[in-house]
């Protein structure tokens, strides 16, 4: 087999960013976190729940109207209640109101008014009282023979008799009265795999339900409960449209009112093992929650509905043709009636407009549903998104990986759109949403750290290479003058001590830093690597050299130099890199003397690197105290007074001054590492 040749190798090297045991590390965490999103999803905290619900109501109002609001809605309002006195009206006004809407000869009339008390402002109720107290006795033939006309009650029952209207009844969370006979439940064809019984596990439990008084129930064409449905932040998505109670279904205000304005006997309940999926009333399908609720479509602009005010009705400012073929709500919206919600398109939306809304989006098909399968797909597209993003983290380039985040990103906000205003579908993006962001997230932070951790290893490796090649190359210069091996470690230490000690002036803080002084520390050993184009005879010459010997020994500066500029240039590395700066001037600058005397260039003052004039403070030093062929070794303070001789001629003043400061340090490190 052919071997891959080193531009295929750095290309398969590249196709493979981390290795196997990285991706396995990703892999393992991305799966925790997919499966912590699932369980996350499956106890639905509330700070999502809100989430939630909160991005349900963006994209609410993204949704468009279908066709024209159909039903008229009569309110009692702050200004009914100026003219016609506070609320509750007495029962012979409201059947005053009654009356003419009557004769509008609408459809249905929902009444969203609880009747369940006696009317106390009916005459007949003061006359009684009067009686039983003995007050005004002779008044008693006269009450009997006129009770109807002095009853409230029986006033509003005989003209509820002569019209559609619907009646509010509520359930209650406790028992109060019982059930009252009167009270007709919704007659069904129930279409489900599983007993009728076990559907109202689904349904809240119950207690009772607040019915009108018997004497309405009996003039009156129906009634339908009044109870909303308001979200743990108070805000109405959704409403009941059937509710299971006591083995018996029961209908909305909205569904009595639309079952009496299309003139059915019977609607279609159409289950699942999960619980009610539809509605069917005729030729309509009204797709339901498990629990009967109806998602709502509000629209845009309330005032689509007709609203009329009571007051104008009453005062004959308005023509009750208006309400001809037509479904009517009447309801309270005055001030201080608690008759607002808050819904995803209006913070204060009237009660009856509830109602209202549930007949418009029958009759015109806005039909929002979540059916009971949007759950388990929620449930695929988190585990998908986990794992997809866990991949994408195993194997993609960081470009590839954000560009991946903002595609899944712009796909579920357009999927979550296309079902909701396509399809009429609500299928929620949340959980998908922050199961792709916090897996990102997080594993994009653990990948870094891999990498780091990688970068360095790679780094130490390259440090430690680098410094193997440093010592080669010293060891190298040392087989040719074997006088100088421990003269290289020692002056390292010296220049070392040197940076250190200067590093502490404010003058020299900034540039000598802990990064420049290790690269100096490093670079030391290889001032006199130039030494190896030296010949023999000169290097190892016992005795006095010559001029031209002298002059021969002199270029060991330029060879060193030579050497690693073109190390450089083969290699292509950066001569500026400060490891690379360093070395060379220290190998060509290091007998160049602060007067200028030096060699090989003359450089003079500052024109001198510091690395260089730190260098020769140490070579110096270390060649005086250390015995060679050609000479016997100085002491320590002979050494340093020829030192402080050369301040200002030869050596920079600065060096030498932190060179007595660290002198002990100098002599200690002198005789601890003498040579053998």
């Amino acid at each position: 087999m052919r071997p891959l040749s080193v531009k295929n190798r750095v290309s398969v090297k590249k196709k493979r960013p981390y290795p196997n045991r990285g991706r396995k590390t990703i892999f393992k965490i991305g799966c925790f976190i997919t499966l912590f999103f699932i369980g996350l999803f499956i106890y639905r905290p509330a700070f999502v729940t809100f989430l939630d619900q909160k991005l349900y109501d963006v994209l609410h109002r993204s949704l468009k109207d279908r066709g024209t609001a159909q039903p008229i809605v009569v309110v009692i309002d702050d200004r009914s209640l100026e003219e016609f006195g506070q609320w509750p009206w007495p029962r012979d006004l409201l059947a005053q109101l009654c009356a003419l809407i009557n004769q509008g000869s609408p459809l249905a009339v929902g009444m969203d008014i609880l009747l369940s008390e006696p009317d106390r402002t009916s005459p007949i109720r003061a006359i009684k009282l009067l009686k039983e107290k003995s007050v005004i006795p002779s008044l008693a033939p006269m009450v009997l023979s006129s009770e109807s006309e002095l009853d409230n009650d029986r006033i509003l029952a005989r003209e509820l008799q002569q019209g559609p209207f619907i009646l509010a009844c509520k359930f209650l969370g406790k028992k109060m009265r019982g059930l009252p006979s009167d009270l007709l439940p919704l007659n069904i064809i129930l279409v489900s795999p599983t007993p009728a019984a076990d559907l109202f596990q689904w349904f809240p439990p119950f207690k009772e339900i607040l019915p009108p008084l018997p004497l309405f129930l009996q003039t009156s064409r129906g009634q339908g409960f009044v109870n909303s449905l308001s979200d743990n932040d108070g805000i109405i998505r959704r409403t009941p449209l059937v509710m299971g109670f006591e083995g018996k279904f029961y209908p909305s205000l909205a569904l009595a009112s639309l079952m009496l304005a299309l003139d059915a006997d019977k609607i279609v309940l159409k289950a699942d093992s999960a619980g009610l999926t539809s509605v069917g009333i005729k030729n309509l399908t009204i797709p339901v929650s498990s629990q009967g609720n109806l998602l709502l479509h509000f629209r845009k602009n309330t005032s689509d509905f007709t609203i009329l005010s009571a007051g104008d009705i009453l005062s004959g400012k308005i023509d009750p043709a208006v309400m001809k073929n037509r479904i009517v709500f009447m309801g309270a919206s005055a001030s201080g009636l608690g008759e607002y919600h808050a819904t995803p398109m209006d913070q204060y939306f009237y009660g009856v407009g509830i109602h209202a809304t549930v007949v418009d989006n029958i009759l015109n098909r806005n039909l929002l549903s979540r059916p009971s399968w949007a759950i388990g797909m929620e449930c695929v597209v988190v585990l998908l998104t986990g794992l997809l993003c866990t991949l994408m983290l195993m194997y993609l380039r960081p470009r590839l990986c954000n560009l991946s985040l903002i595609g899944m990103t712009t796909l579920f906000w357009f999927l979550e759109l296309f079902f909701l205003r396509r399809m009429q579908i609500f299928i929620s993006m949340t959980y998908p949403f922050l199961t792709l962001f916090a897996t990102f997230s997080l594993l994009s932070v653990i990948r870094f750290r891999l990498e780091e951790k990688r970068t360095l290893k790679r780094t130490r490796d390259m440090v430690t290479a680098q410094s193997l090649t440093l010592l080669g190359i010293t060891s190298l210069a040392a087989t040719r003058d074997k006088e100088t091996g421990m003269h290289i470690r020692r002056t390292a230490l010296f220049v070392k001590l040197l940076a250190q000690r200067m590093s502490l002036s404010p003058r020299f803080e900034s540039v000598l830093d802990a990064h420049t002084i290790e690269v100096m520390f490093k670079s030391a050993p290889m001032h006199d690597i130039g030494k190896v184009g030296v010949p023999d005879a000169v290097l190892l010459k016992p005795g006095k050299l010559t001029d031209s010997e002298f002059k021969e020994i002199q270029k060991h500066t330029e060879y060193g130099w030579q050497a690693i500029a073109e190390a450089e240039n083969i290699s292509g590395a950066d001569g500026d890199t400060s490891f690379l700066k360093v070395s060379k001037e220290i190998i060509r600058c290091h007998h160049e003397k602060w007067d200028g005397t030096g060699y090989n260039q003359g450089l003079k003052g500052e024109e001198i690197p510091l690395s260089a004039r730190i260098m020769a403070v140490a070579d110096v030093y270390d060649a005086l105290t250390s015995k060679r062929t050609y000479k016997d070794s100085f002491d320590h303070a002979s050494a340093r007074d020829i030192i402080v001789e050369g301040r200002g001629t030869h050596f920079d003043p600065d060096v030498v001054d932190a060179f007595l400061a660290e002198q002990e340090q100098f002599k200690k490190i002198a005789i601890e590492m003498a040579d053998n």
